[in-house]
């Protein structure tokens, strides 16, 4: 089933409900003239740069609240001023405008600026625009297929009410995890009789959105293929899906500065984020931090409270740590902070 026939069952039956009935849509009569609409930025081809980790917290930008911080979706620098230059109605108008541009672009088989617009629109916070764009990169339509960031704009158009997100992240996203799961089982049982084959079923499950995947193919490419800008970038794929171990990865790479540019904030936001998962190493990594007062101010109580989690997990260096450091052993609620 295409992208139409999801949204147009019955020709137009779906397009003129009163959830994406872009083609009677009006531009409503505001009291003032609306805010010019941004450009549209088509996006480059045929190469496709999967979302990179958020690297602008060193830079002087203020945020929206509910800013997504984890979740494989970028919003651009030219949507984020719009956003802090005008009024919600204004951005309301100019979010609607930009899925119904797409729209008429999508009919006339104008893809690239189809694309565009949705994704200008689902920016500006049009869940019309979110379903569509969502749906493209879930079907691999007129786009590289991928499902991580499918699933984020899906997710978010559903969580504005759109019937239609929701359906298709059931359809689609439930569909896929089963065989990704498949394709996983084979790459470990291939591996190492036939690590050519082992990989190559690896990389479909990673392609298919499955974050344990994805990890371990990034970190083959990184440690043992040499290719370190791919691997990470799938790394990160796995990192905006959710998997805690390569949050924790990343938070390393970034503390140490080799394999991706040096950023300390970065870096503790990626532990803090792993740390929120229960991953006892990034407990471990951020505790000793904490412990030591490196790249973060010095905090005898925090720097306890995770090393006692690592400790309880398992991690012996947390333990000799908080021997050491503190003089009393692992996970005891009421252990004294000298």
């Amino acid at each position: 089933m295409g992208l139409f026939d999801f949204f147009k069952k019955n020709k137009a039956d779906e397009l003129d409900d009163d959830d994406l009935d872009l083609d009677s849509w009006k531009k409503p009569e505001p009291k003032r003239q609306p805010a010019p609409l941004p450009e549209p930025v088509p996006p480059a081809e045929p190469a496709f740069t999967p979302p990179e980790a958020p690297i602008r917290y060193d830079e002087p930008v203020q945020k929206p609240d509910g800013w997504p911080v984890m979740e494989p979706i970028t919003i651009s620098e030219k949507a984020v001023q719009f956003m802090q230059e005008h009024t919600h109605e204004e951005i309301g108008l100019a979010a609607a405008s930009a899925a119904a541009e797409g729209m008429k672009a999508f009919q006339q088989k104008d893809f690239d600026h189809a694309r565009g617009f949705f994704q200008l629109g689902s920016e500006l916070g049009n869940h019309k625009a979110q379903a569509l764009l969502g749906s493209m990169y879930i079907q691999g339509y007129q786009v590289p297929r991928d499902l991580a960031v499918g699933r984020a704009w899906l997710r978010r158009s559903a969580e504005q009410g759109n019937r239609q997100a929701a359906e298709m992240l059931a359809k689609y996203v439930g569909e896929s995890e089963p065989v990704a799961e498949e394709l996983y089982d084979s790459a470990r049982r291939s591996m190492s009789a036939d690590r050519r084959t082992g990989l190559y079923y690896l990389c479909r499950a990673a392609d298919m959105g499955m974050s344990r995947a994805q990890y371990e193919y990034g970190m083959i490419l990184i440690r043992e293929e040499d290719d370190e800008p791919k691997g990470i970038e799938w790394v990160k794929r796995a990192a905006f899906g959710g998997y805690a171990r390569a949050m924790t990865y990343l938070g390393s790479a970034y503390l140490k500065g080799d394999v991706v540019p040096q950023s300390t904030s970065i870096a503790l936001e990626w532990y803090e984020q792993a740390v929120k998962k229960n991953d006892p190493e990034a407990q471990l990594a951020l505790g000793t931090l904490y412990a030591n007062g490196t790249a973060v101010q010095p905090d005898p109580e925090a720097a306890v409270r995770l090393l006692t989690l690592a400790a309880d997990a398992g991690l012996s260096e947390a333990k000799e740590l908080l021997q050491s450091m503190f003089g009393h052993q692992a996970g005891g609620p009421d252990a004294p902070v000298e």
